[in-house]
């Protein structure tokens, strides 16, 4: 993966207290790189004070001037609507009204609107006051404003409120986007209300705003976590929420999710190795802001957790705190990227797996893998016995391969999911494993379910 450049990279974090991280890095000829940091304690809500739904104004405003077209754009940017008109006719891509929200909401937090109506059990109704200045006092960047209809899901207009009364909308022919005061707003339509479909309103079942990224459970099996890609936790059973990045602002979106040994806590991973701890998860470093050959994938916690790796795709681990760097895939050519790393807690050792269900051991037993044999779909995690005799792997389909003494349970290979499964975790207590989907569907094998993401 190339050695780190020496870099703090710490303003992402919450309560990071640390006088001394030993960052280990492997290139092609496996080098260790030491990096000394200064004591340094960052308060998260501060490091992130621009929140989701300030990002959302953001991509709204960026797109300023943009020609209105009736039927065009989507989540993805303006398209042409196929409809002929001032401002918009063949070859010019654009907005109408609701397209422009859509586009906004989706490119922050990953939720996709209907145009026509609100989705059920997403976001938070802000109801319409007496008063325009009354409804701006209740309202925040990024909030989704709806006018003129019966009610929030019969309206004519919609936009993005701006803050200070002000809404970024495509308001009609000839009028590309551009600012509208609510106060002029309300002149020509009866205000409905608005949405928040960002921070702690944007829930779906559980909590969530976006593609479910993992599943991590107690030490117990009494319960487990669900994170999405926006840093959003959902506790199930007897795990506690200690906290969620949900509503600050994210380099890169969250890829995994681990408790910690005792369970009082978990940290989060994001694509750019940036770590945010929770509970009593200390903090022993990150590769946020510096420069990564491919992006994280997963983490694993030291037995003891006095530390924990990171795994990128191309195989490259750094190691944190007390856990000891192996070695790794780095700088080697694979057949497939690395998808996830799971812990041997009898040896302290580590396995990697790819995607193609190849096993690659550092300090650890090779117990068996899947790299020969040709797969249906790609795998996606990985999970591990408490005493290292055996692994799990898990592809999308929901199959599950086993290895050493690590017991099939069942699996939903051939079941037809709504969603692709994204990764797994074991039960201590039953040696049973629950996978999860991006949907936030947990399926349990000899696991109690304690409820969907």
């Amino acid at each position: 993966m190339g050695s780190p450049r020496p870099h703090l990279g710490l303003s992402r974090l919450s309560g990071v207290a640390t006088s001394r991280v030993w960052v280990k890095a492997v290139a092609p000829l496996l080098l260790v790189v030491f990096t000394t940091l200064a004591p340094l304690c960052v308060d998260v809500t501060h490091a992130a004070a621009t929140t989701q739904g300030d990002q959302i104004a953001a991509v709204a405003a960026s797109q300023a001037n943009v020609p209105y077209c009736d039927g065009g754009g989507n989540i993805n940017g303006p398209t042409n609507g196929g409809v002929v008109e001032p401002g918009c006719g063949p070859g010019v891509k654009g907005f109408d009204c609701m397209s422009l929200v859509q586009y906004a909401v989706y490119q922050v937090t990953g939720i996709s609107l209907p145009g026509g109506s609100q989705p059920r059990g997403v976001g938070t109704f802000i109801a319409p006051q007496a008063t325009i200045a009354e409804d701006t006092a209740g309202l925040l960047p990024g909030d989704a404003v709806f006018w003129g209809g019966s009610g929030i899901n019969g309206f004519a207009h919609s936009g993005i409120y701006a803050g200070n009364g002000n809404v970024w909308d495509a308001i009609g022919v000839n009028q590309p986007v551009q600012l509208h005061t609510m106060t002029y707003l309300q002149t020509v339509y009866n205000y409905d209300g608005a949405m928040r479909f960002w921070g702690a309103g944007a829930t779906q079942s559980g909590g969530l705003a976006s593609d479910v990224v993992g599943l991590a459970a107690t030490p117990s099996g009494s319960g487990y976590w669900v994170a999405d890609a926006s840093g959003a936790v959902s506790a199930h059973g007897a795990a506690v929420n200690y906290g969620s990045m949900a509503g600050h602002l994210l380099q890169a979106p969250v890829t995994h999710i681990v408790s910690t040994p005792d369970g009082g806590g978990y940290w989060l991973v994001a694509a750019d190795g940036g770590i945010f701890s929770f509970g009593d998860a200390p903090f022993y470093g990150s590769m946020g802001g510096r420069h990564l050959d491919a992006p994280v994938v997963d983490i694993a916690p030291a037995p003891d957790g006095g530390g924990y790796w990171l795994v990128a795709a191309d195989g490259g681990v750094f190691s944190f705190g007390n856990a000891t760097f192996y070695g790794s895939m780095g700088g080697r050519r694979l057949n497939s990227p690395v998808v996830g790393i799971s812990a041997d807690d009898a040896t302290g050792g580590y396995w990697e797996v790819a995607s193609d269900g190849g096993i690659f051991a550092f300090g650890a037993p090779f117990l068996g893998s899947a790299g020969s044999i040709h797969l249906s779909r790609p795998v996606n995690g990985m999970a591990s016995l408490a005493d290292g005799q055996g692994y799990w792997f898990v592809a999308s389909d929901g199959g599950i391969f086993s290895e050493g003494s690590a017991p099939f349970r069942g699996s939903m290979g051939g079941a037809r999911l709504n969603a692709p499964v994204v990764g797994m975790a074991s039960d201590p207590a039953t040696n049973g494993y629950w996978l999860v989907a991006s949907d936030g569907g947990v399926f349990s094998f000899d696991a109690p379910f304690y409820g969907a993401g």
